[in-house]
């Protein structure tokens, strides 16, 4: 974390990042205690602080009052307590949170500002949005101890290497951390970083971010010339940049990569680190709590959960015992008290493991399936593979045409389809024909002009057999070249 003595000079700059230091050193101290005490102590430590929530919040929240019917609510289990989801939230936005200046119209108006990335809203809180890929963008609030929380988290847990040091640590020691993602709007890591690079204005020449938007020769060529000891992304953005480095375009020799916003496959991971030369360090998080699980280097992700408790549950809503993949799982937030979350159903796939892992953590293991989409290759004007990440597309279509249910597919090398639902109370060629111009303006940024753009008629499907929907899906071989394919293997095995 930043040493207080570097901080700017103004008095109640300098006053809030003191405050904000000591906030979160005290928090890095309870993360350690934690850790240290066992399965038996954090059960009890997320017992006492769930009373404290739910005590806050039917204190507090006009909203959670009269979902849980709330009288002796202390006395009821957790899972007496009826879920919550992000549609019923956001139509209640303003009895949900428990500070009354807190207003939905208002704070809609901040965060369409891009400006204002990172900007304290009311002088304390920190506002991000999340995907709207159910149909329902989401707007969250978080007050000053979950934010320490979350910094102390990723200070405190993460692979006990060498080389996998945090982001902290790079920056004490001088180097230098860079994070591709998503730029353009409120999203939860953006603003993270850029509230820290807002109040410590030292991080900003030890710390970049680049857009996912970008060329990836121009990517190529910043990250050469910005030369980081530590870069984060998507996997699927870390996939192409390793592929880069294999061809000799990108001469990175970073400490670690940090993986997160999709899932990381382990052949991939396996990809990545060879073609850097360094450990890939993965994490689930979410918008509604930004360090959810934290990879001990062992082959496992550990739930936090002395802050925060996972349900996993089937699609009629019944317990999933461990060692079966849920349908969904409800999210209990345990620090963050301005906008409570009890029982929400975060739509992710989990799966507690039975064995425990080889790193001996007390914190139990678990397997995520989260957002899985492909990496779309098109054919230029000259021919030449032009890759690109999807969630690229993907934030084009949301951000861009402000459309949250769609499916972008892939049907040629010069050729895509699109499923969509049509804006809140648009017609329907009104939204295709934006999602069709910053597709296309997208698309000539990349040197790609020649791509043909349909609208599919039919409505985004969910994949039938994880249930989730995959907003990018690449091309696909035909049956017929499906069949030669595999009767060419088996004529190889033959032979």
């Amino acid at each position: 974390m930043p040493n207080p003595m570097s901080f700017s000079y103004d008095p109640s700059r300098a006053f809030n990042a003191f405050t904000d230091y000591w906030r979160w050193g005290m928090h890095v101290q309870r993360a350690w205690t934690a850790q240290l005490s066992g399965e038996e102590g954090i059960a009890r430590l997320r017992a006492r602080r769930l009373e404290e929530l739910l005590v806050h919040a039917h204190a507090e929240s006009a909203f959670y009052r009269r979902h849980h019917h709330a009288s002796s609510a202390t006395t009821r289990e957790l899972p007496e307590y009826a879920p919550v989801d992000k549609t019923t939230l956001m139509s209640h936005f303003d009895e949900w949170v428990t500070d009354p200046r807190l207003r939905y119209d208002r704070i809609e108006e901040f965060i369409s500002d891009p400006q204002r990335i990172g900007e304290p809203y009311l002088g304390r809180y920190a506002i991000w949005t999340s995907s709207g890929s159910t149909g329902q963008p989401g707007v969250f609030v978080q007050d000053e101890d979950a934010l320490a929380i979350y910094d102390a988290l990723l200070a405190t847990r993460f692979p006990i290497s060498g080389a996998a040091v945090s982001p902290f640590q790079t920056l004490a020691t001088g180097g230098r951390f860079a994070m591709i993602a998503a730029l353009g709007g409120h999203f939860a890591g953006v603003v993270s970083w850029e509230r820290l690079r807002r109040e410590y204005p030292w991080l900003r020449t030890a710390t970049k971010t680049f857009s996912v938007l970008a060329p990836i020769r121009e990517l190529v060529a910043s990250l050469n010339e910005f030369q980081p000891s530590v870069l984060a992304s998507y996997p699927t953005t870390l996939l192409l940049l390793a592929r880069e480095r294999q061809a000799g375009r990108l001469q990175l020799q970073p400490r670690a990569l940090w993986s997160g916003g999709e899932t990381l496959a382990e052949t991939e991971r396996a990809e990545i680190a060879q073609a850097f030369g360094c450990a890939v360090i993965d994490g689930y998080g979410a918008s509604e709590f930004l360090n959810i699980a934290y990879d001990c280097g062992h082959g496992s992700l550990h739930l936090n959960s002395d802050w925060v408790i996972l349900e996993p549950i089937d699609a009629q809503g019944r317990p999933v015992p461990p060692g079966e993949r849920s349908t969904s799982v409800l999210l209990t937030n345990l620090a963050n008290r301005v906008q409570p979350l009890i029982r929400y159903d975060l739509g992710d796939s989990v799966c507690f493991k039975r064995a425990s892992c080889a790193c001996g953590s007390p914190f139990p293991a678990i397997e995520v399936e989260g957002r899985r989409d492909d990496i779309v290759t098109f054919a230029n004007d000259a021919g030449e593979p032009v890759a690109m990440p999807p969630l690229a597309l993907a934030t084009i279509v949301e951000e861009g045409a402000g459309v949250h249910r769609f499916q972008i597919i892939q049907t040629g090398e010069r050729a895509l389809h699109v499923r969509f639902a049509p804006a809140h109370g648009e017609r329907r060629d009104q939204t295709w024909t934006r999602i069709e111009r910053c597709l296309r303006e997208y698309l000539a940024h990349q040197g790609l002009h020649r791509i043909r753009i349909r609208p599919d008629d039919s409505p985004p499907r969910a994949d039938p057999v994880s249930g989730k929907l995959r907003e990018v899906l690449g091309l696909r071989p035909s049956p017929a070249a499906a069949r030669r394919h595999k009767a060419g293997s088996r004529r190889e095995r033959r032979s």
